[in-house]
């Protein structure tokens, strides 16, 4: 059921990598788009980072968190941890060193690429040597990658191994490495009001400006005139190619899906799975003492300590070793049932896990996996079509032919928005992914120049036109007094509380002043530099500032004022293992690619997945 390609650039690629033969999807050459890398989510001085990566890696930072805390973490959990913003920023730094890499000429031989790439994914490759084609098919389509990412994958991680023992594996000496270790875990107690800008009176500073306050207002309206600009509006003409529209004409019969299960029965072989209870601790006291008070309990009368005592775990049942923190998993598939682990240690917990059941390996029968490669077989040739037709749109729009007479050569529905502006948001919320990425390219975009073929992700493409464009121009002063003067109270708000604590830094009674004059309670905490219980501004101005300091932050319209009373030290220990000095010579190594390093990022894509996705 699977035809050739035929001698491609892909299949030219697959050799080069692969060594040994040659995968291809049915479909004739017409339908090797299917190779190429997903929309381009960002780009380090030309260096491309593909959605599929970004998918990858997100996928990744919210599997970490999972494990870390012992449970899936929401998707507003996802956001407020900012967890887009780690994975961009993680690719954006792997990508400073690829695109380095790639401009000193650093090249790994392909012997030695194709070795790395059948000890990441030994299963590509059969007993007697040959690439199994279909698997890296399924594996493509499980992975939610492109050979174009697998390449760039393979290849960077090799060639930054290399790059990073050769360079920068260098260890602190000892000493160092306990100072270092006791000022990344010290603790700050401090005590902070949160003073809401509503409370500030200002009315003094108001009687003095009231001879002469329209001209204040003028004075401030023009020099943030950017606040208050009309809207620009544009005229656009667009239509919309949408996958899972198509993918009805392409259902297998039951033959097909048949053979393709007896091709590949491989593919359906069921891993061993185990199940197992988590333990999570703070600190390492607590869970040695934990593992010294369970060694002689069963797990029933384990489980009736830990809820007697509130310790905090979590169950888990059948996972793969490739599901769960390897971390945990490694000591995990060690255990045999019923046993307990040694203390596990991630970047938030100390963890013990005992180990309750083991699925052992299978093969999945047919009818199990029958709706699964229908899946398969439906969407590759689905793919096949999408990416051919999409292809055939973007030769069309350079050649010159216009939106219209695209549209009507596909049957293709045309649209047409008059007066869109950037806050345009009346539509449904099933098109909002549409026009989040349509709003954002068509403000960017000339007037009368059809756009190419335009990825939202794997399913959603479109095409537009800017018919009309109507500029942004300063609104009229009178028109808008009021927002003006708002915009202002506001400004002389903040203004007069920084002056306050500039005056008052080293004033131990500040925080009480403030909290008499303004009756505010007063907290107390004490702070690591991780802790996420107060704005990460102020957090971060806390541990710049000195013992006895009064410091700040603005945080939506709050105030946030705080004094550090005490800086806590942990007692200095010698350290098992050495501290390496790889990342800080990376990081700064980073720092000075970067500013030779131009980075765009496609944000109204990044928000468009996020939202839809996450």
């Amino acid at each position: 059921m699977f035809r050739t390609l035929g001698k491609s650039k892909i299949a030219f690629i697959l050799a080069i990598l692969f060594g040994i033969s040659l995968f291809f999807f049915r479909g004739s050459s017409r339908y090797s788009n299917l190779f190429n890398s997903d929309n381009v989510i960002a780009k380090v001085s030309g260096t491309p980072i593909s959605t599929n990566r970004f998918n990858r890696e997100m996928q990744l930072q919210i599997n970490q968190f999972n494990q870390m805390l012992g449970k899936s973490i929401t998707k507003d959990e996802i956001r407020a941890l900012q967890v887009h913003t780690r994975a961009l920023g993680t690719l954006i730094h792997d990508a400073i060193f690829e695109n380095e890499y790639d401009k000193i000429n650093l090249k790994i031989d392909q012997e030695v690429i194709a070795q790395k790439t059948k000890e990441s994914i030994p299963e590509l490759y059969d007993s007697n040597n040959n690439l199994n084609e279909r698997y890296l098919s399924t594996i493509l389509q499980q992975q939610q990658l492109q050979i174009a990412d697998i390449v760039q994958i393979i290849n960077f991680e090799t060639r930054d191994k290399y790059f990073n023992e050769a360079f920068f594996e260098i260890g602190y000496p000892q000493h160092f490495s306990n100072k270092i270790n006791s000022f990344n875990k010290h603790k700050r107690k401090v005590s902070y009001v949160e003073l809401p800008l509503d409370k500030v009176n200002i009315d003094n500073i108001i009687q003095e400006y009231s001879s002469n306050l329209k001209t204040e207002l003028e004075r401030y309206y023009n020099e943030n005139i950017r606040r208050y600009m009309s809207k620009e509006k544009r005229n656009i003409e667009y239509f919309i190619l949408d996958k899972q529209l198509l993918s009805s004409n392409f259902s297998p019969s039951d033959f097909e899906i048949e053979e393709y299960y007896n091709l590949n029965k491989e593919l359906y072989f069921k891993n061993e799975k185990r199940s197992f209870i988590q333990f999570n601790f703070k600190a390492t006291e607590d869970a040695e003492n934990f593992k010294q008070k369970i060694q002689t309990l069963n797990l029933q009368q384990i489980l009736d300590y830990v809820k007697e005592n509130n310790i905090f775990y979590s169950e888990f049942e059948n996972l793969e070793a490739n599901e769960i923190l390897k971390e945990i998993a490694e000591p995990l598939y060690n255990l045999n049932v019923g046993q307990q682990s040694n203390i596990i240690e991630t970047s938030l917990y100390k963890h013990i896990v005992i180990l309750k059941s083991i699925q052992p390996p299978s093969q999945l029968d047919f009818y199990e996996v029958k709706n699964d490669i229908k899946k398969i077989i439906t969407d590759t040739e689905t793919n096949n079509y999408y990416n051919d037709i999409s292809a055939q749109i973007s030769e069309k729009i350079i050649n010159g032919e216009s939106l219209f007479n695209i549209a009507k050569t596909y049957n293709l529905k045309k649209m047409i928005i008059e007066n869109l502006t950037q806050d345009y948001n009346d539509y449904d919320n099933s098109e909002e992914i549409i026009f989040t990425n349509l709003i954002s390219d068509s403000f960017t975009s000339n007037k009368d120049f059809v756009s190419d073929v335009i990825k939202i992700n794997e399913n959603i493409s479109y095409v537009f036109n800017v018919t009309n464009i109507t500029l942004s121009s300063p609104l009229y002063f009178e028109d808008i007094v009021k927002i003006v003067e708002e915009d202002w109270n506001i400004s002389k708000k903040i203004e007069k509380i920084k002056l306050e604590l500039k005056d008052n830094i080293n004033n131990k009674a500040y925080l009480s002043m403030l909290s008499e004059k303004y009756n505010l309670y007063i907290n107390d905490l004490t702070l690591t530099m991780n802790s996420d219980n107060l704005p990460r501004i102020l957090v971060n101005n806390i541990f710049q500032s000195e013992q006895d300091q009064n410091t700040q932050a603005l945080n939506e319209n709050i105030f946030y004022v705080a004094k550090i009373s005490d800086i806590i030290m942990p007692n200095e220990k010698n350290n098992l293992k050495p501290t390496f000095l790889t990342n800080n010579l990376r990081n700064s190594f980073a720092e000075e690619l970067i500013k030779d390093k131009k980075i765009t990022t496609n944000d109204s894509l990044i928000k468009a997945i996020i939202e839809q996705q996450y």
